[in-house]
């Protein structure tokens, strides 16, 4: 792959020429500074710009003010869910150009088996994600990084992981978590326990997964998370909590920990380090978002909820960058701090999952199908069965929007189901996939929506809905209003400013205090980047190589 670095003697030409064209003696141009040579990407899964500010997260706050802000950033794109948006983020492309649009995925190609499988993206591990990620075409990031040094990916979650990494190099590590047995310590009978372990790609020694080591956390453990609402998707291992084991802390601490491990044990030998923070993720579906009732919780264990989340989230923001400063290298580093989607709170009446009994059951909403990778999701909510019941529904993916891939594809039978999704509790729109786009085949149901609202639909509806215009896409997509979800409490998915509102931040690396005022989306970060750097990038992608503006030495 062709990989090109700005030449350091252009830049000191580039200076002395700077120089030379002032003309008074004493006048002389201070020089610009040095192009970075290493990347660190900060996701915090679901932190939109609410949750940010509700929250007032101090460390994130900071890196606003201090770096480069933009003020006018969002998503831009659908499936807002963090199996595609990590994939986005390292790629520049949109959803439709990239090998996957959504948690459902057509295999049209037979890239994973026989052609017209149905597949669950959220399952995705690396073996699947390869041949995508290839067939699409698009170089990652870490493909332009490995040639300088090695480059991390941490993520407590696996698809999330592999996204960001892409299919990597023999210079390219993904950590992330899997499972464990071990010994139950001081017992003698043998007997032995779950645990959560590190496992991945190229995994360094000192990220131990032995029994024993900081990075092995507990499982089998439910906080307050066994009842309502959040036994739709309940946290049930230190994977995404942080836990009360202050030896194996868990979640955004264990990621957190796993870099500055990276960072001090490979000092100048890394080129990149991407890694993602699930906890407030994990919380806002389980409670509803900035809806949390907190203490209000029976049994409340604030480890689970919001504001633990979001205050843990912000002090791992916070040590990533004391780590860099205190170690001389973020000025040689530009950091980019950003998330996956944002967080949609289903208000009162405006739920329309199942709040069925059991953990887990917010699958049952999520989903409606027999996909070649999971179980038969046969359990539709009320609100999706008479769609279901035409019999021609292949699998059914429903958020912050309703996404749906049909059996029988010819027009009167998609004409069928738009009639039948339009009629849905709090829909404001169905959309046809029309090759490379979609057609609106309904009124808009303006009524539904507040004023601020309405003026996003009509501003954003149409390009958001269009991203996922690929084969392997939905054939129909409703579009939901602005307080609504089909799943949890608390989700992402659809085009609502609540989940689109994202903080795109970029730091470090002298780079001034100077705000951009475009609205830069997830796709114009990896171009962004490469130009930063002084890389010329051997793909085209999707997003814009916006200039950052930089501080004089």
């Amino acid at each position: 792959m062709a990989r090109r670095r700005l030449l350091v003697s252009l830049t000191a030409a580039a200076s002395l020429a700077a120089i030379a064209a002032v003309g008074s003696p004493g006048a002389a141009a201070k020089p610009k500074a040095s192009a970075p040579d290493k990347v660190v990407i900060i996701v915090v899964d679901a932190l939109s710009k609410q949750i940010v500010e509700k929250y007032d997260m101090k460390n994130v706050e900071k890196l606003m003010q201090q770096g480069v802000d933009t003020p006018n950033s969002y998503l831009g794109h659908t499936g807002s869910v963090t199996v595609v948006t990590h994939n986005v983020i390292t790629t520049g492309m949109q959803p439709r150009h990239m090998g996957w649009t959504n948690e459902g995925y057509r295999d049209v190609a037979g890239l994973l088996g026989a052609p017209g499988g149905l597949y669950l993206t959220s399952n995705f591990g690396a073996a699947q994600m390869t041949p995508l990620q290839k067939a699409a075409g698009a170089p990652h990031l870490s493909d332009y990084l490995d040639d300088t040094g090695k480059v991390f990916t941490v993520s407590p979650k696996g698809y999330a992981a592999y996204g960001l990494s892409g299919p990597g190099s023999a210079n390219t590590s993904v950590i992330t978590f899997g499972s464990k047995t071990c010994p139950v310590p001081g017992d003698t009978t043998g007997a032995t326990q779950r645990r959560r372990a590190p496992t991945g790609v190229n995994v360094p020694s000192y990220i131990s997964a032995d029994c024993g080591s900081r990075y092995v956390v507990a499982r089998d453990t439910i906080y307050d998370t066994g009842q309502l609402p959040a036994s739709l998707y309940p946290a049930t291992d230190d994977r995404y909590v942080v836990g009360h084991d202050p030896a194996h802390r868990g979640g955004d601490v264990w990621a957190t920990d796993a870099v500055l491990d990276i960072m001090g044990h490979e000092k100048d030998g890394w080129s990149g380090i991407f890694v993602s923070l699930p906890g407030v993720d994990k919380a806002a579906h389980m409670w509803g978002g900035v809806n949390d009732p907190e203490g209000a919780t029976p049994g409340y264990d604030p480890m689970t909820h919001m504001e633990y989340a979001t205050r843990t989230a912000d002090e791992q923001v916070g040590r990533i960058m004391r780590a860099l400063k205190d170690s001389g290298e973020l000025d040689s580093t530009l950091v980019v701090l950003t998330a996956d989607h944002g967080s949609v709170a289903a208000d009162a009446g405006h739920f329309h999952g199942t709040l069925g009994e059991g953990n887990d059951y917010g699958y049952y909403n999520w989903y409606y199908g027999d996909p070649e990778n999971d179980v038969f999701y046969d359990k539709p909510q009320p609100a999706l069965r008479p769609l279901v019941e035409t019999g021609n529904v292949g699998f059914a993916y429903s958020d912050s929007s309703l996404n749906v891939w049909l059996e029988d594809q010819t027009s009167p039978k998609v004409e069928q189901a738009a009639d039948l999704m339009e009629v849905m509790p709090d829909v404001t729109a169905v959309w046809r996939r029309d090759g490379d786009h979609f057609t609106r085949v309904t009124p808009v149901r303006y009524e539904l929506m507040g004023r601020a609202e309405r003026a996003w639909f009509d501003a954003k509806a149409q390009e958001l809905v269009d991203t996922q215009a690929a084969p392997y896409g939905p054939d129909l997509v409703a579009t939901l209003r602005d307080d609504t979800t089909y799943s949890v409490l608390g989700d992402h998915g659809g085009i609502q400013r609540s989940a689109q509102q994202v903080p795109i931040v970029f730091a470090g690396s002298s780079l001034s205090h100077r705000d951009l005022d475009a609205e830069v989306r997830s796709i114009d970060i990896m171009p962004t980047v490469l130009a930063a750097m002084g890389i010329t990038p051997s793909f085209t992608p999707d997003g814009t190589a916006y200039p950052l503006p930089r501080k004089n030495k």
